[in-house]
C-alpha cells in the first residue's frame, strides 16, 4: 500500500525524532515532495544535507511555493510530504535551462522514464523556461503517461526561486520525479473552468511568444481600455485574474502575460497566431465547483491511498473560500499535500497543458479502499463568491446592452467618418446621380473653387470629356458595394491640371446606398517619379533601347498577336566583334559614345515592324514582325553590317567594328519567347565561333548540340564522385637505346551510357565551365601516387608528366595544389613533370614566370607541350625554366625527306640543346619516323608505335614485360 505523512519543518531535532516515531529510515522507498515557500538557498541547502544524513535512501525534489498544503490545510511553513511504496520505484532529475526545452522534456523521460512508469511529477523554477514546450517534450517522449506538477514562480527577476533534488539545485531549470512499477494505480483530473467576458479579439501582430497588436492596437493600451489602469500597473502580477483566453478549433486556452515590454508589447507564457481569436478569461466559480463535486464523488467511490493537488495561487488569493473547502474535502479521503504555483500541469485534450486558474490532482494507490459513506460534498458560498458570480452576470448583461447601443448609432457613424476638416486629403460626397452635396476645405483648397460653384453640380462637369466613360464605370461600381481606386487628371480653377488618385466608397444605410463618398489625393509627383522609374527599369540608359526585360515582354505581346494570325517573325542577336579591344584601347567612355552611334545606325537601317533593343553589354536584339522571309531577313542583316562596317571617328582617327548575328525564326525555332530568344542566342554563338562579321541561322543542330552540352556539364561534375574518369598512361622511350624515360598521364572518362568519351569534347567544356580545377587537382594527386607506387616496386627511375590547362595554372593556390599532391603521394618533386600549353604565356606573362621559377625551385620539371603551333616566343623562352620540348604530332606525322616539316623538327631538336632542354616527339606511329627521329637528334619519343595510352593495370602488365616491376602473379 502507500502511506503518505505530513511534517511542518521546524529543525533538524524535531524532523529526526518525527522520522523515527514513524519508521521512515526503516523504509527502502520512501519518496520525498518538500514545499519550502521563499526559503533561502542556505536554508534549503541545510535541509538537503539533513534529509541525505536522517534518510540518505529516500529520493527528494521539492520547490519554492506561494504557499503550502499539509493535512488538507494551507500553511505557511516548509512542508514535507513523505511517501511509503512498498511496489514503486521513484526516480529523479534536474535539468537546467537549454536552448531546447522540448528536448529536455524528451530527455527527461529517457534518462528517468521506464517501461513501467505510470506518472511524472514536475516542478518548474518559473514561467520563462518555454514550459510548455517542455511539456510537448515529455509527451513526445512519454507517451500517454500521467503528468503533475507545477511552476514556482512567474518572473524569475523580481525574486530567485528554486527547484531542487537530494544532491542539486537551480533557479532556472525543471525538476522531476517518475513513479515506476506495475502494481502502482493513478488517478489525476484537472479542474480548470472559464467563462469567456468581454469581447472577442483578433491578434494583428505577434512575434513567437511576444504579441505587438491586438485588433491593431498595443495591448497594453487595449488592455488599459477595457481592464484599468491598476490591472495595467500590477502585470504580470494581475494576469492570473484575467488570462487571455486563445481560441483553438473546439478549445480555448489560459495564456497569460509574463511580461511588459517597453514599446507597450506583451510576452505571452506559449505562443499564439497572428489572427487568432483571444478574449478575457475569468473563472466559472459555479463550474469550478461542479467539477469538484464529480470528482469527489468519483473518489468518495474509489478512495485512493494518497494523494497531492497543485493549485494555482490565483485561487487562494479570489476563491479562497472554495479553495479550503475543495481541500479539506480532498483530505477526508486520504492525506493530502501539495503547493501553490503560477501554473499548473495536467492533461487536456489527451495533451499535456500548462494551464491557469486551476488545480491538478494526482491520487496513488497501491492496493484497493472500500468506498467511503460518510462523506457528503456541500460546498458553503461565502459572500464574496456570491458577489463574484453575480459580477460575472452583470458583465454579460452589460456586454449586451453595449453591443446594442452601438448597432444604433453604427449609422450615423458610418455616414461622418470619413470626412474630417482636417484631412489633407480632398473629400466629398455626392448622391446617387452624382452631384455633389458635401465638400471638406481642402477640396475648396486644391481646386480653387467655392462650394457655391461646386455643391449640387454634377461632379462629371469638372473632368475631362474623354473620361466620363470611365469614371461613370467605377461611380456605379461602386454603388453597388465595390471600393473603387483610380487615377484621373483634373483642372483647378486656373487651367493647372494634376493626377490624382480617387477612391470611391458607397454609403451606406439600412442595408441600402443612399450615396457616394469619394477621397482624392495629388499623385503628379509620385507618377512623374513612376515614370522615371519605369524608364530606369524597362530601358537601357545609354541608348534608350528596350532593355532585357522590356525586349522579352515585346516578343511576348507579338507571338500571342502572331500565333493568332498565324505570322512568321524573327529575332536577330548582334554582337560587336572584338568591342572589349575598343574599352580597353579609348576606354569604357568612348565605348559608350561608340554603343550610342551603334545604336543609331541600327535603328537607322531598320524597317517598319522592327523593335531593336539593348540586350546586354555590346549585344543588340532586334524584333521583325513584317513580311518576314529568308529574302528580307538577308536584306536587314546586310545592312545592319554594312551600317556597322563603317568607320567610326573618335579624337580624329577612325576605328572599324564588324559584327557577327544569330537568327532564330518563329515559330520554327521556337513558339515561346524563352526558346525563340534562347535558340537566336545559340545562332550568334556559332556565329561568333566562326570567326565573326557573319550571319547564322538556328539550326535544329545547335540545338541537339546545346542540349548534349548542357548534359554533359551536369554528368561531367558528378563525374569524379562516381569514378567515371580515370588516367591512362603512355610511356615516353629514350631514342637512343629504347629505355623507359617517363610517362605522359592522360584523362579519360568512361561514361556509362555514353561509352569513352573524346578528351577533345570534355576538357573544352570543364575549362569552360571552371571544373578544370578540381580537375586537374585530381589528375596530379592520383599520378604522383600512381608513379610513387610503381617506384616503391623497384621500377626503374622514370618520370611522370601530367598536363597542365592554362586556367588551372593560373589559379592562385596551383602552386600549393602541387606541393600538396607531393606531400600526399610522398613522390620526390624531380620525378613530377608539368606539361604546359604555349598560351599560358598570353595570361599575364610576368605572373606565369614566376609561378614557373618557383615550380623549378620546388624541383618540378616543366614542359612546353605542343610547341611550335603556339606563341612560341624565343624572347621569352630562354629565360624561362623549361625542362622539356614536346614537338607537336602534326610535324612528326607529316615527316618525310622532301618536306619542311623534318627542318623544323631539326631546328627544334637543335634549339633544345642549345637551351640544355631535352626534346620529346609526341605521335610517333612509325618506324621509319622513329629513325628520322633519331637522326635529326631527338632525345626522346612518345606515340603509338610505343604504346598506346593504357589504364594503370595494363600499365603495371607493360612493366612487368619489360622487367621494370616485380611480378604480380602468384
Amino acid at each position: 500500500m502507500v502511506k503518505s505523512f505530513q511534517y511542518i519543518y521546524n529543525d533538524e531535532h524535531s524532523l529526526n525524532q518525527f522520522i523515527i516515531e514513524n519508521g521512515l529510515d526503516r523504509h527502502p522507498s520512501l519518496f520525498i515532495q518538500a514545499f519550502v515557500g521563499n526559503s533561502q538557498l542556505e536554508a534549503i541547502q541545510e535541509l538537503q544535507d539533513q534529509i541525505n544524513r536522517l534518510v540518505p535512501r529516500s529520493t527528494l525534489i521539492g520547490c519554492s511555493s506561494k504557499g503550502q498544503v499539509a493535512d488538507g490545510k494551507i500553511v505557511s511553513g516548509i512542508v514535507l510530504s513523505f511517501t511509503l511504496f512498498e511496489k514503486t520505484k521513484v526516480k529523479a532529475l534536474l535539468q537546467e535551462k537549454s536552448d531546447s526545452s522540448k528536448q529536455l522534456g524528451i530527455q527527461m523521460c529517457e534518462e528517468i522514464g521506464q517501461a513501467d512508469t505510470k506518472a511524472f511529477i514536475i516542478f518548474s523554477s518559473h514561467l520563462q523556461l518555454d514550459v510548455q514546450e517542455f511539456l510537448d517534450g515529455v509527451s513526445e517522449g512519454g507517451g500517454d503517461t500521467v503528468i503533475a506538477g507545477g511552476v514556482s514562480s512567474d518572473l524569475p527577476q523580481k525574486s530567485h526561486t528554486y527547484v531542487f533534488t537530494n544532491q542539486h539545485i537551480s533557479t532556472d531549470g525543471f525538476v522531476s520525479a517518475s513513479l515506476n512499477g506495475d502494481g502502482l494505480m493513478v488517478h489525476s483530473h484537472a479542474v480548470e473552468e472559464w467563462q469567456e467576458v468581454g469581447p472577442a479579439f483578433k491578434v494583428t501582430k505577434v512575434r513567437g511568444h511576444i504579441v505587438d497588436g491586438i485588433n491593431f492596437m498595443k495591448p497594453i493600451r487595449l488592455l488599459e481600455m477595457y481592464l484599468g489602469e491598476r490591472f495595467v500597473k500590477d502585470l504580470p502580477d494581475s494576469s492570473i485574474e484575467f488570462p487571455f483566453l486563445a481560441k483553438e478549433k473546439n478549445d480555448s486556452v489560459a495564456v497569460y502575460i509574463m511580461n511588459v515590454l517597453p514599446n507597450g508589447s506583451v510576452e505571452l507564457s506559449q505562443e499564439v497566431e497572428e489572427g487568432q481569436e483571444v478574449s478575457f478569461g475569468f473563472a466559472s466559480v459555479q463550474d469550478i465547483i461542479q467539477t469538484t463535486t464529480k470528482l469527489l464523488a468519483q473518489l468518495k467511490r474509489h478512495p485512493v491511498e494518497t494523494h497531492y493537488v497543485y493549485n494555482c495561487v490565483a485561487r487562494r488569493r479570489y476563491i479562497s473560500e472554495v479553495t479550503k473547502q475543495e481541500l479539506s474535502y480532498f483530505n477526508r479521503i486520504s492525506q493530502v499535500s501539495g503547493f501553490f504555483s503560477y501554473g499548473e500541469f495536467g492533461r487536456k485534450g489527451g495533451k499535456p497543458k500548462l494551464m491557469a486558474h486551476s488545480l491538478t490532482y494526482l491520487g496513488l494507490s497501491e492496493g484497493v479502499r472500500e468506498p467511503i459513506k460518510d462523506l457528503k460534498v456541500d460546498f458553503q458560498l461565502t459572500p464574496e463568491t456570491d458577489a463574484m458570480m453575480s459580477l460575472t452576470h452583470l458583465i454579460h448583461t452589460a456586454e449586451k446592452d453595449i453591443q446594442e447601443l452601438t448597432h444604433n448609432i453604427q449609422i450615423s457613424e458610418e455616414y461622418y467618418r470619413s470626412l474630417f476638416d482636417n484631412n489633407t486629403d480632398f473629400v466629398y460626397s455626392t448622391d446617387l446621380n452624382g452631384r455633389f452635396n458635401s465638400l471638406n476645405p481642402s477640396f475648396i483648397k486644391t481646386f480653387g473653387f467655392t462650394k457655391d460653384e461646386i455643391l449640387g453640380k454634377s461632379a462629371l462637369q469638372f473632368i475631362r470629356e474623354e473620361d466620363t466613360g470611365r469614371v461613370r464605370r467605377h461611380f456605379y461600381r461602386a454603388m453597388e458595394g465595390r471600393e473603387q481606386y483610380y487615377d484621373l487628371p483634373i483642372a483647378s480653377k486656373n487651367g493647372e491640371v494634376n493626377f490624382f488618385q480617387i477612391k470611391n466608397i458607397p454609403i451606406t444605410v439600412n442595408g441600402e446606398c443612399v450615396g457616394i463618398f469619394g477621397i482624392g489625393r495629388n499623385v503628379t509627383k509620385e507618377r512623374q517619379f513612376e515614370k522615371k522609374i519605369t524608364q530606369l527599369a524597362y530601358y537601357d540608359g545609354e541608348t534608350d533601347l528596350p532593355n532585357k526585360m522590356k525586349f522579352r515582354e515585346i516578343v511576348d505581346e507579338h507571338i500571342s498577336r502572331a500565333k493568332k494570325k498565324k505570322r512568321e517573325m524573327a529575332v536577330l542577336f548582334l554582337d560587336m566583334d572584338r568591342f572589349k579591344m575598343i574599352n580597353d584601347t579609348l576606354g569604357h567612355w568612348a565605348g559608350d559614345l561608340i554603343m550610342k552611334e551603334l545604336a543609331k545606325r541600327i535603328q537607322a537601317t531598320l524597317p517598319k515592324g522592327a523593335y531593336p533593343g539593348r540586350f546586354s553589354g555590346d549585344t543588340f536584339t532586334v524584333l521583325l514582325t513584317k513580311d518576314v522571309n529568308e529574302s528580307t531577313i538577308s536584306d536587314i542583316t546586310d545592312a545592319i553590317m554594312k551600317t556597322i562596317q563603317a568607320p567610326f571617328t573618335y579624337q580624329g582617327k577612325e576605328f572599324y567594328i564588324s559584327v557577327s548575328i544569330g537568327v532564330g525564326i518563329f515559330p520554327r525555332d521556337g513558339e515561346e519567347s524563352t526558346d525563340l530568344l534562347r535558340n537566336a542566342d545559340s545562332a550568334l554563338t556559332r556565329a561568333k565561333s566562326k570567326g565573326g562579321n557573319n550571319t547564322v541561322y538556328f539550326s535544329r543542330d545547335m540545338k541537339e548540340d546545346n542540349t548534349r552540352k548542357v548534359e554533359m556539364e551536369a554528368h561531367l561534375r558528378r563525374a569524379i564522385d562516381r569514378e567515371e574518369l580515370f588516367v591512362a598512361y603512355q610511356p615516353i622511350m629514350n631514342i637512343s637505346d629504347r629505355s623507359l624515360i617517363g610517362c605522359e598521364s592522360l584523362l579519360r572518362w568512361h561514361h556509362p551510357s555514353w561509352g569513352m568519351i573524346s578528351p577533345v569534347e570534355f576538357i573544352p567544356l570543364a575549362e569552360e565551365t571552371g571544373l578544370i580545377y578540381d580537375i586537374g587537382k585530381w589528375v596530379l594527386v592520383e599520378s604522383c601516387l600512381q608513379l610513387k607506387k610503381w617506384l616503391d616496386q623497384q621500377a626503374d627511375d622514370f618520370y611522370i608528366s601530367v598536363n597542365v590547362s592554362a586556367q588551372q595554372f593560373q589559379h592562385p593556390t596551383f602552386h600549393c595544389d602541387v606541393k600538396e599532391a607531393l606531400v600526399i603521394s610522398g613522390l620526390k618533386p624531380e620525378y613530377l613533370c608539368l606539361e604546359l600549353t604555349e598560351t599560358i604565356m598570353l595570361h599575364d606573362a610576368a605572373h606565369t614566370i614566376e609561378v614557373m621559377k618557383s615550380l623549378a625551385d620546388l624541383g618540378v620539371k616543366l614542359a612546353i607541350d605542343d610547341f611550335g603551333t603556339g606563341y612560341s616566343s624565343l624572347s621569352y623562352l630562354k629565360h624561362l625554366p623549361l625542362h622539356i620540348l614536346k614537338i607537336d604530332r602534326s610535324f612528326v606525322q607529316n615527316m618525310n625527306d622532301h618536306t619542311p616539316d623534318v627542318a623544323i623538327v631539326q631546328s627544334i631538336a637543335t634549339m633544345g640543346k642549345g637551351l640544355n632542354m631535352k626534346v620529346v616527339a609526341e605521335g610517333v606511329e612509325t618506324n621509319e619516323q622513329f629513325q628520322l627521329l633519331k637522326q635529326l637528334g631527338c632525345d626522346y619519343a612518345q606515340g603509338f608505335l610505343i604504346e598506346r595510352p593504357m589504364s594503370s593495370d595494363k600499365m603495371n602488365t607493360y612493366l612487368e614485360g619489360r622487367n621494370l616491376v616485380p611480378s604480380q602473379k602468384p
